[in-house]
């Protein structure tokens, strides 16, 4: 099963195969960039809503780390939810779309895995976690060094069925876009090379792409971000704090 208000293109979330997958899924399959952040900062979670829970082992990198925060889960696929709900009976799993979902109760942390290189309304999204974060938000993208963000299930997309959207982010953009948010005092970027899978289809000349982990920590409303990038070679950028290459 899944939500009343599923756009077709979310349908792959709910096959048999790709809820396995998630369930199975380990502490040390999280991506680097995850782990990276969230080590200096997991002794300040003590909440978590996770967009894109599936059935909750995101629950075990945070369990990796020495905490075990009040957890909340949100996905697309009711069988993922069940298994969620069987896993971490203590926890609350709820089958939504995250774009059309509002939360009891805002957390530290709010993350997202895996969701916005699939989310064509990546912007929406990233604004309702703002809204749901206390302290912390932390996602991951696609980037590629190109003139603007490539959010088109026509040119770029994995091969399924039915197809998914592959969004690659232009980072110069991505990094204007952060930038520019308010009540954020620190925008953090760890980008790093990356293979992609033998079933994305991408344009010729997009290239290359980096998986990159992103965390904003939430400051006065006021707040304007302190930029700290990463990118990998064949990515450029400047700072708009201090003027200098960001590589």
């Amino acid at each position: 099963m899944a939500p009343p208000d599923l756009d077709p293109h979310y349908q792959r979330w709910n096959q048999p195969e790709i809820v396995d997958r998630f369930a199975d899924k380990s502490a040390r399959d999280f991506f680097k960039s995850e782990t990276r952040f969230l080590e200096p900062i997991a002794a300040n979670i003590r909440s978590v809503i996770d967009v894109g829970s599936a059935s909750g082992r995101f629950y075990e990198l945070l369990r990796s780390l020495g905490v075990q925060p009040r957890y909340t889960g949100i996905d697309l696929s009711e069988a993922s939810v069940e298994k969620g709900r069987t896993l971490y009976p203590g926890h609350a799993f709820h089958c939504a779309n995250a774009l059309a979902f509002e939360p009891a109760q805002t957390a530290d942390l709010v993350n997202a895995t895996g969701v916005v290189q699939h989310e064509p309304e990546y912007r929406e999204l990233l604004s309702r976690m703002m809204d749901w974060s206390d302290r912390y938000v932390l996602f991951d993208a696609k980037l590629a060094p190109i003139d603007d963000h490539l959010i088109d299930r026509e040119k770029s997309y994995i091969a399924t069925e039915p197809p998914l959207y592959f969004v690659i982010l232009s980072h110069t953009q991505l990094i204007a876009e952060l930038g520019a948010l308010r009540g954020v005092k620190r925008v953090s970027i760890y980008a790093y090379a990356t293979t992609l899978n033998a079933r994305v289809r991408i344009p010729d000349g997009v290239g290359p792409v980096a998986s990159a982990g992103i965390l904003l920590e939430k400051g006065a409303p006021d707040a304007t971000p302190e930029l700290h990038i990463e990118l990998p070679e064949g990515f450029e950028t400047t700072s708009s704090k201090t003027g200098n290459p960001c590589v």
